[in-house]
């Protein structure tokens, strides 16, 4: 009977941590789940362009910035530990137009790129925080639309966060240890 009731709390607290994580940070179907803002830059999901699957899509091709947010608890709320946010995005920039990608978490800006050549590559991005409740937010902003036929695209993929607990380190010297032992 102890081992069931430690079985069901086990599967509760496995539950539990597993659904106070980024919701939909895989963008496998849709974009629900975030918040969505900016001026002039439309902001999406595409079905195919993800890392695999879906992803959330920025088409610059007006000017402007573009945004997506999301209010999430990274492990429990103590604040012990290391939140490891972690995303990948890529970007198509051409007619000498140029993007920048920003990732903010509690309106800190933590993470900031200008991209003005075409790069197809997924490009992986980690930040660390205290764990806890945070608000994480990716904006792209114009910075030129070069030509007339300037414009940019940013897909955004695999958002997550996970708190690691920080282990306190053991500061007795070999001496102290084999006395306990003796």
């Amino acid at each position: 009977m102890k081992r069931v009731a430690l079985a069901v709390i086990l599967i509760l607290c496995g539950a539990a941590a597993a659904s106070a994580q980024v919701f939909n940070g895989d963008f496998a179907t849709s974009i629900v789940g975030w918040t969505l803002g900016g001026v002039g830059v439309p902001v999406s999901w595409h079905p195919t362009v993800g890392n695999p699957g879906g992803s959330a899509y920025f088409y610059g091709a007006y000017g402007g910035n573009g945004s997506m947010e999301q209010v999430f608890q990274c492990g429990g709320g103590h604040g012990d530990g290391n939140c490891d946010i972690s995303l990948e995005y890529r970007y198509y920039v051409s007619g000498g137009a140029a993007v920048e990608v920003v990732v903010s978490v509690d309106n800190i800006d933590l993470y900031a790129m200008t991209h003005s050549t075409e790069s197809p590559l997924w490009n992986p991005v980690t930040v660390a925080v205290p764990c806890g409740l945070h608000t994480i937010k990716v904006t792209t902003n114009t910075i030129t639309m070069g030509t007339f036929f300037g414009q940019w695209s940013v897909f955004l993929d695999n958002v997550q966060g996970l708190c690691t607990a920080v282990v306190p380190e053991e500061t007795q010297d070999w001496g102290s240890l084999k006395a306990i032992y003796r």
